[in-house]
Parts: structure tokens; C-alpha cells; sequence
């Protein structure tokens, strides 16, 4: 009866929820050389279709702050997590560009809204705990991605991607449940978040936004477009083109689980520096590379390179702000958004044009302009 009800705690509900939400990914991932083919969509089109979706993404994640304030973080999973199901497996199942584009919009609208009130539970939880447990609820969502792009590929090839979305849609059923028997409702945000009018200085937020925005477009990039670039090298290796996501989604768990305690011994600023530095070379030896090992190795590197970038640009933000951390995350993740909406198209028409190596290339490139943006908060003395 404990192992029962341990399984059933808000902890390992949510973690359920994380694992899910990385199926999604795992399943986008692996599954996306069958679902062009299926569809007819070309690596324009998909770039096309990514930034509508990342639109929708950012869109739902700016609305979720009136949201909070009229609907618990329990009451918004409820709701969200069967539609992310259906929508998921419309998209994965899509059998012309039409219907890809009808499927991606609210897909993209889910994956907004559950990863919003998915970490705002996960924040509190970590405070009911008393202890830092965020990043590995994180690691368990790279886990989950890890397994599920080589089960996709694997199933979308042998199978048929209807059988990935089912996979994925029992994910999402067990994680509805346990939403459903553990999680209580908290108390509704009565007032309206922090604004930034109070914060002094802008111009450090400034450079780490923009840099968090390239960041988290090379995660993109490498998650969804590493199973086309597979599946370019080795056609007759279709069937495990996911090794890249996989590899990807593992190293970055193997970093996140520890990761609070590599971010109390080294300091945020070093890590963001050496990890940049290890992901730029990745994404160079994707460019570079014309054999699936070779590239499969790159992609590991990049997911080791790339796990705690973000949380580490956010510790920053945060600090420079310690009477207004929410409105420093804020103006942060605002500034985020048009290097995220941006990138799916500028890839998919460089993967048209001139191949997905040097679509990884220009990934570097902007990864290097973020190392460069680093660099300079850094030499000018910010958060010191």
C-alpha cells in the first residue's frame, strides 16, 4: 500500500506528466521522415508548420498568467492533456499538407500550455519539498525523449505512426490519471504578475534573452530535424533514424539529474560558457560530418552540451532581480520568442536549399552569437 501511494504522490505525478510531455517530443522526433512522407511535406512546408506551431506555443504560454488566476494548475492539465493526445495523434497520423496544418495548430497550442503549468507545479512542489528536485524533473522529460525517438522511428518505419501516437496517447492516459488521484488544486493567483517597470537595468536581461531565445531554437532544431538528417545519411537505417534525438534526449538526462549540485560547485557563468563551447563543436560536426555514427556521436555531444543552458541563463535572470525574479523571468522568456518562432522556417528552407548539414551549421552560428552575448555580459561585469 506505501509503494501505492508513493507512486501516486504529487512528485511522481508530475514527473509522469514531464515523461509524457518528452514522449511527445521522442514521438515528433523520430517519427518525422515517415510523417513527410505520409503527408506530402516538404522541408519547407515543415518549417512553415514548426513556426505556426511555436507560435501557438508562445502565444499560450503568455496567456497562461490569466489563466492561473481563474483555473488551478490541476484543472488546466485536466483539461489540456486529452486534447494533446488527440491533437498529437492527428498530427502524427496526417495524410496531406492540410491536414498536417490543421493538426499542428493546436498541437502546438498544448505543448504551450502544459509546459507552463506543468513547471508551475513542479515550482510547488520543489517548495512543499523543501529541497532543490526541479532539474530532475526536467531530466525526466530528456528521458522520456530519449527512449520514445528510437521507439518512433522504429514504429513509425515498421508499424505505422498511428502505432507511435497510440504509445503516446497511453502516456498521456496514465499522466491524465495520476493528475486525477494525486494532484490538488491549488489557490488561484489573485493579482496580476510583477511587471519590469522596477528593474533598474535592462540591458543584461537584454543579452541573456536573446541568447536564451538561440538556445532554445538549437534544442529545437537538433530534437526535430535530427531523425531527417539521420534518415538523409542512411536511408536503409530509416527504422532507427531516432538514434540522434535518442542520444540527444539520454545525454541531456545524464547532465540534468545532477545538475543542482554541478550548479552549486561550479557556478552558473562557467557552465554556460564550457557547455556553449561543447554544443557550438556539435553542431559543427553535424555540418561537417557525412556519416550516420559520426553524427549520431554529435548529437549525444549536443544534448550533453545543451541541458543545463537554460536553467542556468534563468538562475542568472533571477538574480539580477531578487526583489522582482518573476519579472525578470519575464522579460526574459518575452525576449525569447522571436529567435523560437523564427528558426523552424529559416531550417527548413536552408535543409531545402543547400541540405541539413548546413542547416546544423547555421544552428552553430547562433549558438556562437550566443556564446558571444555571454561573453559580454560576463566582461561586462553583470551579476557579480
Amino acid at each position: 500500500m506505501s509503494d501505492f501511494h508513493a507512486l501516486l504522490s504529487p512528485r511522481s505525478t508530475v514527473t509522469m506528466v514531464y515523461v509524457s510531455f518528452g514522449v511527445a517530443i521522442g514521438s515528433l522526433a523520430g517519427s518525422m521522415p515517415s510523417l513527410m512522407r505520409n503527408a506530402g511535406v516538404s522541408p519547407e512546408m515543415l518549417g512553415f508548420g514548426l513556426t505556426l506551431s511555436t507560435l501557438l506555443t508562445v502565444a499560450a504560454m503568455s496567456l497562461g498568467g490569466q489563466l492561473a488566476r481563474v483555473a488551478s494548475n490541476r484543472s488546466i492539465l485536466l483539461t489540456v492533456l486529452p486534447i494533446f493526445a488527440l491533437s498529437l495523434f492527428a498530427y502524427l497520423t496526417a495524410q496531406s499538407v492540410p491536414w498536417f496544418l490543421l493538426a499542428i495548430l493546436p498541437m502546438g497550442a498544448c505543448f504551450g500550455l502544459t509546459d507552463l503549468f506543468m513547471n508551475a507545479e513542479a515550482v510547488a512542489i520543489e517548495h512543499d519539498m523543501r529541497r532543490p528536485v526541479f532539474l530532475r524533473f526536467h531530466a525526466a522529460l530528456s528521458a522520456g525523449v530519449g527512449v520514445m525517438a528510437i521507439a518512433a522511428s522504429y514504429l513509425a518505419t515498421e508499424v505505422g505512426t498511428a502505432a507511435v501516437g497510440g504509445v503516446s496517447a497511453a502516456f498521456f492516459g496514465a499522466a491524465w490519471l495520476m493528475v486525477f488521484r494525486a494532484i490538488r488544486p491549488r489557490a488561484l493567483v489573485r493579482s496580476t504578475q510583477a511587471g519590469t517597470s522596477s528593474i533598474p537595468n535592462k540591458q543584461p536581461l537584454i543579452l541573456l534573452g536573446i541568447a536564451a531565445g538561440l538556445i532554445i531554437a538549437a534544442e529545437t532544431s537538433a530534437l526535430l530535424w535530427s531523425a531527417k538528417l539521420l534518415d538523409d545519411l542512411a536511408p536503409a537505417l530509416a527504422a532507427i533514424a531516432g538514434l540522434g534525438a535518442a542520444f540527444f534526449g539520454l545525454c541531456n538526462a545524464l547532465v540534468r539529474f545532477p545538475g543542482d549540485r554541478m550548479r552549486t560547485r561550479l557556478g552558473d557563468m562557467p557552465l554556460l560558457v564550457g557547455s556553449l563551447v561543447i554544443s557550438i563543436l556539435g553542431f559543427v560536426a553535424l555540418g561537417f560530418s557525412s556519416h550516420f555514427a559520426v553524427s549520431v556521436a554529435a548529437f549525444a555531444s549536443v544534448g550533453l552540451g545543451l541541458a543545463l543552458l537554460i536553467p542556468c541563463i534563468f538562475g542568472i535572470s533571477a538574480g539580477l532581480a531578487p526583489s522582482n525574479r518573476a519579472g525578470a523571468l519575464s522579460f526574459v522568456s518575452m525576449l525569447t520568442a522571436l529567435p523560437r518562432i523564427l528558426a523552424p522556417t529559416l531550417i527548413g528552407f536552408a535543409a531545402a536549399g543547400l541540405g541539413m548539414s548546413f542547416a546544423f551549421m547555421l544552428v552553430a552560428g547562433g549558438l556562437a552569437v550566443a556564446l558571444a552575448l555571454i561573453l559580454t555580459f560576463r566582461h561586462r561585469g553583470y551579476g557579480t
